[in-house]
């Protein structure tokens, strides 16, 4: 029998009570906060912790496998950009939305060993202007922006993300699940065109106060096309 999917009821609900409203609207243009414990929040949402450092490694290495060009969605903190850019890959794509972070982005590019190209925006709409079957690997990890994304806002992106790759390429991403890829989750794989869907599990030091995440577990999705 399939896990318990995540979604206990506190990290939904704390998000919720932060507030949903215009968030998309005001995302890009609002401040991004960074704390003296590795934390960033914009407009009162927790977008990125520190703990996260071991998982967004596994992932770098799922979605660097195969090296060649990489394609990551969301910057946050730079850990996972930085993980990608420890592996032997010739190019690596960045998109980010907030206009703060992007320009951390840009001050990562300069110093990055391998090559880097960020993109700003909506991933939503950035991706429409990236060639098909040109990716090697992908990393996908934005944050919800509505209240119905929370904890499977990587669904829309499925079908793009198959677009996008390579055959034999493969893509990971934030999974937002604890033990296991659930009916809903595999359904959406299988209807974007994946057939080749494997994970393996990370285990977390997840921090108790943190509002998005409360399990000591989570699945790091490897998705082949």
């Amino acid at each position: 029998m399939p896990s318990k999917k995540n979604g206990a009821p506190e990290t939904v609900t704390s998000r919720i009570e932060i507030g949903f409203n215009d968030l998309k609207e005001k995302w890009p243009q609002a401040e991004a906060e960074y704390d003296d414990y590795g934390s960033l929040k914009i407009l009162g949402h927790p977008v990125m912790e520190k703990w996260e450092t071991n998982y967004m490694a596994a992932l770098a290495n799922v979605a660097c496998k195969n090296g060649g060009t990489i394609l990551e969605l969301g910057f946050g903190l730079g850990i996972s950009a930085s993980m990608i850019q420890r592996h032997r890959i010739e190019k690596h794509v960045i998109i980010e939305a907030n206009y703060d972070i992007f320009s951390e982005l840009l001050k990562f590019s300069r110093d990055a060993p391998n090559q880097v190209i960020a993109i700003q925006g909506f991933w939503e709409n950035c991706v429409k202007h990236l060639a098909p079957n040109s990716f090697d690997g992908i990393l996908f990890d934005t944050y919800p922006l509505t209240e119905s994304e929370i904890h499977k806002n990587h669904f829309a992106f499925f079908p793009y993300g198959y677009k996008l790759l390579k055959t034999g390429g493969i893509m990971t991403y934030y999974s937002d699940e604890k033990e296991s890829l659930q009916a809903d989750h595999l359904e959406m794989l299988r209807a974007s065109g994946f057939n080749n869907i494997d994970y393996e599990i990370c285990e977390l030091e997840t921090p108790d106060a943190c509002q998005y995440w409360q399990d000591k577990t989570m699945v790091i999705p490897i998705i082949q096309k």
